[in-house]
C-alpha cells in the first residue's frame, strides 16, 4: 500500500543513533582518508617504478585513479550536496581501484609485491564496507579472476605462496568484517532497547552542535527531536542548562572529567513541568559527546 511500510517482526530494528551518529565520520576524517589514499597511491607508484621496475603496470589507469582521488579531496570543500556526491564518487573510486589492482596482480602473475597491494585494498574494504554481502561479492570477483588466470600461469614457489596468502587474507578479513558488523548490530539492538525504555539520549559534535536527539524526547519533554538539533537545544531556556554546557564542549574538547561523566540535572518540559534526569555521559570515537539520561523524577519527588 502506498504510504505504508510494515516492518517484519523478525527484521532487526533500525536505530537512527547508530546509522546517523555512531557510524558518521566528520568531513575532516573523510578528507583525511581520501588524502591518505591519494598520497599512498602516488608514493607506491613511484617506489615501485624505482625499486621494482620489472613489474608491469597500467600507468594511465593508475595516474587516472590518483587524479580522481585528488578531485575527490577537492570536492570535500564544496558543501552543495556533498554527502551524495562524495558517497557515489568514493564508491566509483574504490571500485576503480579494486579492478585496477586485480588486473595489476593478474598481469604480474601473482607477483608477491603486487599481491601485497591487493591484500591492502581488501583490508581497507573490511573497514569501509558495512555489508557482508558486498564484501562477499568483492571476494568472489577476486577469487574468480584469480582462478581464471591461475591455470594458464606458470607460477614459481614465491608466486604460488602469494596466491595462497591472498586467499587466506580474504578469509581473515571476512572474519574481521563479520565481527565488526555483529558489534554494530549489537549496538543497534542495545540502543533500540534503550529507546523502548523511554531513555533520553543526545549527541553533540566538537563544534557544539546537537547532531542527534532520541525520539523519546517527544514523550519525556514534549519536544520534536527536529526542534532541538543544531542550536535548538542551546536556544531553549528549558533545556540548555540541563546537560553538559556548550561552552565546556567548545573549550575542552576530548576531555570528560568524572564530574560530568555522571550527573543529575533538572529540565523543564515544553509546558513548563520540572523533570529530573540522571545522566551518563561519554565520548564517541569521533570526538562527539553523547549523553544518556533516565527520568528519575518520581524518585526525587518521593
Amino acid at each position: 500500500m502506498v504510504g505504508f511500510y510494515h516492518t517484519p517482526m523478525n527484521q532487526e530494528p533500525t536505530s537512527p543513533f547508530v546509522t546517523k551518529v555512531l557510524l558518521r565520520q566528520s568531513i575532516g576524517s573523510v578528507r583525511l582518508v581520501i588524502a591518505l589514499f591519494t598520497v599512498t597511491a602516488a608514493v607506491t607508484k613511484l617506489l615501485y617504478d624505482r625499486f621494482l621496475p620489472g613489474l608491469t603496470d597500467l600507468d594511465e589507469v593508475r595516474w587516472t585513479i590518483i587524479g580522481l582521488g585528488s578531485l575527490a579531496f577537492v570536492a570535500t570543500y564544496f558543501r552543495f550536496k556533498r554527502g551524495i556526491v562524495l558517497s557515489y564518487f568514493s564508491l566509483f573510486l574504490y571500485l576503480s581501484t579494486l579492478f585496477y589492482v586485480i588486473a595489476f596482480v593478474l598481469i604480474n602473475r601473482f607477483d608477491p609485491n603486487a599481491v601485497i597491494i591487493l591484500i591492502l585494498v581488501v583490508g581497507a574494504s573490511s573497514v569501509i564496507i558495512n555489508s557482508l554481502f558486498y564484501y562477499g561479492v568483492q571476494s568472489v570477483i577476486i577469487v574468480l579472476a584469480s582462478m581464471f588466470a591461475y591455470p594458464g600461469t606458470d607460477l614459481s614457489n614465491g608466486n604460488l605462496m602469494a596466491f595462497l596468502n591472498l586467499i587466506i587474507a580474504l578469509g581473515v578479513f571476512g572474519i574481521v568484517i563479520t565481527v565488526r558488523l555483529k558489534l554494530i548490530s549489537s549496538v543497534k539492538k542495545s540502543h533500540s532497547n534503550l529507546e523502548k525504555l523511554n531513555v533520553l539520549s543526545i549527541v553533540a559534535n566538537k563544534a557544539g552542535e546537537i547532531v542527534f536527539v532520541s525520539p523519546s524526547v517527544q514523550n519525556l519533554l514534549g519536544y520534536d527531536p527536529k526542534e532541538l538539533v543544531k542550536d535548538g537545544w542551546w536556544s531553549s531556556q528549558n533545556l540548555r542548562d540541563g546537560w553538559i554546557s556548550r561552552d565546556y564542549i567548545l573549550n575542552y574538547p576530548n576531555i570528560l572529567p568524572k564530574e560530568i561523566a555522571s550527573m543529575e540535572t533538572s529540565l523543564s518540559t515544553k509546558d513548563g513541568k520540572k523533570v529530573w534526569f540522571s545522566w551518563v555521559n561519554s565520548m564517541l570515537p569521533n570526538g562527539n559527546y553523547v549523553g544518556v539520561a533516565l527520568d528519575i523524577t518520581k524518585y526525587k519527588n518521593s
